[in-house]
């Protein structure tokens, strides 16, 4: 198992300002070619370049960075003189932004010594689509013997009380479509790749012991450490995720016969990939790259995060020297804007030249990393430039404005400054600028921090669920979960959210009803999931507040559908 390439630093040092400098030549013969469509000599020197850049690459054993040289090859050799409109466009648009990924990653790793070839495949999956051609995955670079695969772990079969298997199983992949559904749209997270994990659990139970449930297993292991782990929400990710749906889909059409598949190992080698790459460590995780072989890891995907924002970014040399005519920039912006502000008119004598330099600085910003202030500086300039039609000239009020936000970007820069332009400082000064960026109300504060307490009051009540059912019943793990829920409720009501609220008066009437009865009914075990899978949802419901505090009412229906199971529909709905 192997995903990183040999180290081969010395024969890159002696090849490198070759190699840097046939890469800037192809650049610049397309650059040609774009501004001349029919010179046909300036293309067939950028595909000869690219061909001695391969050739080299191949030469000192850079498997990463030939394979993404070899793809624009492939690419560039598909243009043709004359060509133009989007789809040209676009190829050029790619092409160039692979020369600059090929630098930029010959640079990175010479800095930091480590080459990651993985950090490449997004630029080769640019190229792919260009040709029509199929995605390559993350683990592409992942070597992995998946002849020898770890027992099944010993699990207590899901009861289904003769609801026939195909129901349960399209009741299943219903749940895990909603959570798949909300991780494409990167909308409630956390919360979607629990209720994909809820549906793979319970799905894995319905399996067992049969071949099929290994994919099941691993999905399980691989969304619990998403979630913990805070694990990018890459592209490539997500179709993961939709391919496993794919196998679901088939189990749904074929029945329990389904269940005897091996699972395809295209998806069991990305799922263990990727499990590997999280960095989590427990039990049965160990155990199961222990089973491939995989006793330790070179990086986590917190490590490859950076290193992927290092890699699409500028230079060190070149944001170190923007970040120097920046800070000249807003100094002359200042008192440009101080001498307005003194003076009787408090007019600026060049408003047009303040104006044009304000938008070199707001270009500088997002070129430098710091996409957040340049946007609030472009939104400054159109307020900026109504004051063209001021007669009287921008209010003093207008000039504190402006005199704020450059206080702000200059605190932004000098943070990047201060930072050593380190990864983690550049993300945390865009953070900081998305913050300054939301204007919340009073009154929109106070509803969130109502949904925190409402959150945790539902997760206190899950846990409450759980001991209650470890314990074999007893009722002393729940004597306050009314309570809790009835908390909630109220949080409910002052939100406006009536129908969230009756559904937790329900619940409350389960536990005082069902759980809390000194005689509990027969199946209160498989009551007990249905009443947590409405939980949950609700959690979910919770969890789709926007900055405006609206939530996803259409979530709501998956708990009244299991409260209906109950016999706990809503009064006036049932």
């Amino acid at each position: 198992m192997n995903s990183l390439d040999a180290v081969n630093f010395q024969s890159l040092n002696m090849v490198r300002d070759e190699l840097v400098a046939t890469i800037e030549d192809s650049a610049r013969n397309l650059e040609i070619f774009v501004n001349d469509g029919e010179d046909s000599d300036s293309l067939q020197n950028c595909i000869n370049g690219i061909r001695q850049i391969v050739g080299i690459l191949r030469l000192i054993q850079f498997r990463g960075a030939c394979t993404l040289a070899e793809e624009l090859l492939l690419t560039a050799t598909d243009i043709s003189p004359g060509n133009s409109g989007p789809a040209f466009e676009k190829t050029i648009e790619v092409i160039s932004n692979t020369f600059f990924v090929l630098t930029r990653y010959l640079e990175y790793i010479q800095q930091v010594e480590r080459k990651v070839p993985v950090l490449l495949i997004p630029q080769i999956n640019e190229l792919r689509k260009l040709r029509s051609e199929p995605a390559v995955s993350e683990c592409f670079f992942f070597q992995l013997d998946l002849s020898a695969t770890p027992d099944l772990p010993a699990i207590e079969p899901l009861a289904t009380n003769g609801e026939p298997f195909t129901t349960v199983i399209r009741r299943l992949r219903h749940m895990y479509q909603i959570g798949l559904l909300g991780l494409v749209r990167e909308k409630q997270v956390k919360n979607s790749l629990a209720l994909m994990r809820r549906a793979m659990i319970r799905i894995q139970r319905v399996s067992a012991p049969r071949p099929l449930t290994q994919l099941w297993w691993y999905s399980n292991l691989l969304l619990d450490a998403m979630m913990t782990e805070n694990m990018a929400l890459l592209e490539s990710r997500k179709l993961l995720f939709g391919r496993i749906d794919r196998v679901l889909r088939q189990v749904v059409s074929s029945g329990e016969s389904a269940l005897e598949a091996t699972p395809p190992r295209a998806l069991v080698k990305e799922l263990i990939y990727l499990i590997a790459l999280s960095g989590k460590k427990t039990d049965e995780m160990s155990r199961v790259l222990s089973a491939y072989g995989i006793n330790d890891f070179a990086y986590n995907d917190k490590d490859l995060g950076s290193e992927r924002d290092a890699l699409n970014g500028p230079s060190a040399h070149t944001v170190m020297s923007l970040a120097k005519v920046l800070q000249t920039e807003l100094t002359q912006t200042k008192k440009v804007l101080e001498a307005a502000a003194q003076s009787e008119s408090q007019r600026i004598d060049d408003l047009d030249e303040f104006i044009g330099n304000l938008h070199k600085i707001a270009e500088i910003l997002s070129i430098v990393g710091l996409v957040s202030p340049s946007n609030i500086l472009k939104d400054e300039i159109k307020r900026i430039q109504l004051w063209k039609l001021q007669e009287d000239g921008p209010s003093s009020a207008d000039l504190t404005d402006v005199a704020n936000t450059l206080l702000y970007l200059d605190s932004a820069v000098s943070a990047l400054e201060h930072a050593k332009l380190s990864d983690e400082k550049l993300a945390e000064a865009n953070r900081v600028a998305q913050q300054e960026i939301i204007a919340s109300s009073e009154l929109s504060e106070a509803g969130k921090i109502v949904i925190e307490e409402c959150e945790a009051g539902l997760s206190l009540t899950k846990r409450a669920l759980s001991s209650f059912a470890d314990s074999n019943y007893d009722t002393g793990h729940i004597r306050n979960i009314a309570k809790t829920l009835n908390t909630v409720r109220g949080g409910m009501i002052m939100l406006k959210k009536e129908k969230a609220a009756a559904l937790l008066a329900r619940c409350v009437d389960f536990v005082d009803t069902v759980l809390m009865d000194q005689d509990p009914p027969v199946a209160l075990k498989e009551m007990l999931e249905t009443f947590a899978d409405a939980i949950v949802s609700i959690e979910y419901y919770l969890d789709s507040a926007s900055n405006s505090l609206k939530m996803d009412e259409s979530v709501l229906k998956l708990a009244e559908e299991s409260l209906d199971a109950l016999g706990l529909a809503i009064e006036g709905e049932a």
